[in-house]
């Protein structure tokens, strides 16, 4: 065990999961067992810890000149209505801003995705260790867990 896991017990960490899961997803709630919570947590951060992997390695800023450059272009040189131009240019302005937004969020994106990452491999660990036929290769076998949960629960 490393220095880190010494610190927090595997019930402790565990009791911690099961109540991030009734906070974070609304599905947990009304699940009974703590498999269920468990696994549904893990289904929301690993979709989260994506997200936060999509935006932290995403090139923001050349998304912004891309765009401005194209739609630019269509905006300026072709003819047609001024009154859909000027509509198109102020949905461009908006998107524009708000991808300069998310550039300035980079750093905190960056913190968020490092965190769900040993989030959730915290979480891994402690699925191993209590439900340990849920892993095949090592990996969450998502597929066979929702086969077993729905047989479970009669479904």
């Amino acid at each position: 065990m490393t220095e880190h896991q010494e610190i927090i017990e595997e019930e402790e960490l565990k009791r911690f999961f099961l109540e991030e899961a009734r906070l974070l997803c609304p599905a947990a709630r009304l699940e009974t067992s703590d498999r269920e919570k468990l696994h549904i947590l893990y289904s929301t951060l690993k979709r989260m810890t994506k997200l936060m992997g999509l935006l932290c390695h995403c090139n923001l800023e050349v998304h912004y000149n891309e765009v401005y450059d194209v739609f630019g272009f269509y905006l300026v040189e072709k003819d047609g209505e001024k009154k859909k131009k000027h509509q198109m240019s102020a949905r461009l302005s908006d998107y524009n801003k708000f991808l300069i937004q998310l550039t300035k969020l980079k750093d905190l994106n960056t913190h968020f995705y490092f965190y769900y990452v040993v989030h959730l491999k915290a979480l891994e660990r402690i699925m191993k260790n209590d439900y340990p036929d849920d892993f095949q290769d090592g990996q969450i076998n998502e597929i066979g867990i929702k086969e077993l949960l729905s047989k479970e629960n009669g479904k």
